[in-house]
């Protein structure tokens, strides 16, 4: 018998693959609300304030990020989660493959493990490109920050006649923040910008020439971008775009949102204006502005723009109307709606990533203690679990690990066994299975085994034959019956449990053996009695069975899993190691009894 079967994620990898499946999911996502904002807002163009149009942006900017946020940090969708896990595939071991058994003589677990290549070239071709667009834009917009150092570096100060004319509108606005007010040769039209200290700057040429009307309308233009908070929003709107950079979507809503963000100014600049000729003024300055303007900053807030966005801005000062209560109610349930369907996101993004089925959920609330195990586990990663069924107490050790789900290798063997005593594979009376001669690295292989012995030697051959007895959809509906970790049967049905399909957490393996203790299942009495034989240890009250995973000729993974009966209770634990260096079911087993000593649950 020899089988070889690949499991293909990487740890990197893996991490890399749920990143941007999570970031696909939440760019869909908000492409579609997108496309709702500007369809409710075209439909609503008459009906909606321009205030509520800027502000309506904002929900699409949180969405944005939400989408950005690992889904781990909401625990009501979702487990805590870190990252790490092991790719390897098992082959077994045949006459031509010499691997030292593993095993403390009883305890024997020789199932090798070897490693599979990973296909982690498309996602880091992804990141990598994702990378280079974000780089090209960042130094963009670094650009444009530093022209606006340059420009701020060489400006003037203004004439008396200017600065008080600003006072006069910082006043008349309410503002109290210190703005400095420059004029530069560098600009032809107004600008605002300044991350910790706003600045003001008024190009050199023809600004003397304004009248006071006209002047007015320029500074109350550029102090109410600075009233509004929009130097900051500016900043947020460049971040957004640098990140979201390949979607075309975001682009495009940005755009709007610029454009909204100078025509719900004009309001503002305009809704204190007493009457129709001093509006119609405002229109004309902006429009002088833009026949002359050529400055073109992304980092800053400019008088004028495109000539789209030029065209708008006119239209909205030619057809001004006030804010109604109407409007504003219109608008707060347009933000509403826009707001649930940003949040509606989070419960998505939970439930893709959970389906991804790398964590395991519990499905109802957990009694968790936490212990510093530390001591036994040395230099190996890994978890552990210990179930008090009296109490009902779990006592854990690294309680980010203990639902991370991996291949439980030969651990499975123990429901093979019992599937097979159930499907009347084997029975409690006659078990024992015929060696047809194959020669194996391992002595204790080359003979009959009884379901005991092949469980204490670990014999792949063995469970082998019990699973390719049983069809493959009886086996897959026997996973599903008992909930064997994620479920998943995958393409090869002779190796399944070690690489190439089912995964299965530390807390998921303490949650099946009480089951299994209890014939929670509703099976035959004599079957589970027959397999809880199997697993015990020659050890009083100590039942249990290993699992190795090996990498390049190395230990990397070690399981035991099991129980100890007590005179007045029974305590269930679940070890794994995880270590390049080395880690094995004999490991695993090792550190169980030490916490099992510890807990002075067994002597």
């Amino acid at each position: 018998m020899n089988c070889r079967v690949s499991w293909t994620k990487s740890a990197g990898n893996e991490a890399i693959m749920m990143i941007l499946e999570q970031f696909l999911i939440g760019n869909l996502w908000n492409a579609g609300l997108i496309c709702v904002m500007l369809g409710l807002k075209w439909l609503l163009r008459n009906r909606l304030s321009l205030r509520f149009q800027y502000h309506s942006w904002f929900v699409l900017l949180g969405s944005l990020f939400l989408s950005l946020l690992p889904s781990g940090i909401w625990p009501e969708f979702q487990p805590a989660k870190s990252v790490g896990q092991q790719a390897f595939a098992i082959s077994n071991p045949s006459s031509n493959t010499a691997v030292a058994a593993v095993g403390t003589g009883w305890l024997h677990d020789t199932t090798e493990l070897i490693a599979s290549p990973a296909n982690t070239h498309f996602a880091f071709v992804i990141l990598i490109i994702w990378l280079a667009g974000v780089l090209v834009l960042t130094s963009v917009y670094w650009g444009g920050n530093w022209r606006l150092h340059t420009i701020k570096q060489f400006a003037t100060d203004p004439s008396h006649q200017i600065r008080k004319r600003f006072d006069e509108c910082q006043r008349r606005l309410g503002l109290k923040q210190n703005i400095e007010l420059r004029q530069s040769r560098f600009i032809t039209a107004p600008v605002s910008f300044g991350w910790q200290k706003p600045f003001v700057v008024l190009p050199k040429d023809g600004i003397d020439r304004l009248s006071k009307s006209e002047l007015n309308h320029v500074l109350l233009h550029e102090l109410t971008h600075i009233k509004h908070g929009d130097i900051t929003i500016n900043y947020l709107i460049c971040v957004v775009h640098t990140l979201f950079w390949y979607n075309p979507l975001v682009w495009l809503a940005l755009r709007q949102m610029r454009r909204d963000r100078e025509a719900y100014c004009d309001w503002s600049v305009m809704n204190e204006m007493t009457g129709e000729t001093e509006r119609i003024a405002y229109g004309q300055t902006i429009l002088n502005f833009a026949a002359v303007s050529n400055t073109r900053l992304p980092t800053a807030n400019g008088f004028c723009q495109s000539k789209d966005q030029l065209k708008y801005r006119l239209q909205q000062v030619v057809g001004f109307q006030r804010e109604t209560k109407w409007k504003r109610l219109l608008g707060r349930c347009f933000a509403g709606f826009l707001a649930v369907a940003a949040i509606g996101q989070i419960p998505t993004l939970a439930y893709c990533t959970e389906y991804n089925e790398t964590y395991y959920k519990p499905s109802g609330a957990l009694t968790m203690v936490e212990s510093d195990w530390e001591e036994f586990f040395g230099a190996s990663g890994g978890c552990a679990v210990v179930y008090d069924l009296s109490a009902d107490i779990y006592t854990v050790y690294n309680k980010s690990e203990v639902t991370r789900r991996v291949p439980p290798c030969s651990t499975y063997k123990i429901y093979s066994a019992l599937n097979a005593l159930e499907q009347g594979i084997i029975s409690p009376e006659a078990n024992t299975l015929v060696w047809d001669g194959t020669t194996y690295a391992f002595e204790s292989w080359n003979q009959d085994q009884t379901l005991r012995s092949a469980m204490q030697e670990s014999v792949n051959w063995y469970f082998k034959f019990l699973d390719q007895s049983a069809e493959t959809a009886q086996m897959e509906d026997f996973l599903t019956e008992i909930g064997y970790g994620d479920c998943n049967f995958g393409d090869d049905s002779d190796s399944f449990w070690n690489g190439s399909g089912v995964k299965i957490s530390a807390l998921e393996q303490v949650e099946l053996l009480v089951k299994l203790y209890r014939n929670d299942f509703g099976f035959e009495d004599g079957s589970i009695a027959t397999v809880k034989d199997a697993m015990s240890l020659n050890e009083e009250g100590l039942y249990g069975k290993t699992g190795t995973g090996r990498l390049d000729g190395t230990n990397v993974a070690g399981w035991f899993i099991g129980f100890a009966e007590t005179s007045n209770d029974t305590y269930f634990i679940a070890v794994y190691l995880n270590n390049q260096d080395g880690a094995d079911g004999a490991l695993a087993y090792e550190t169980a009894s030490n916490i099992l000593q510890t807990m002075n649950i067994i002597e």
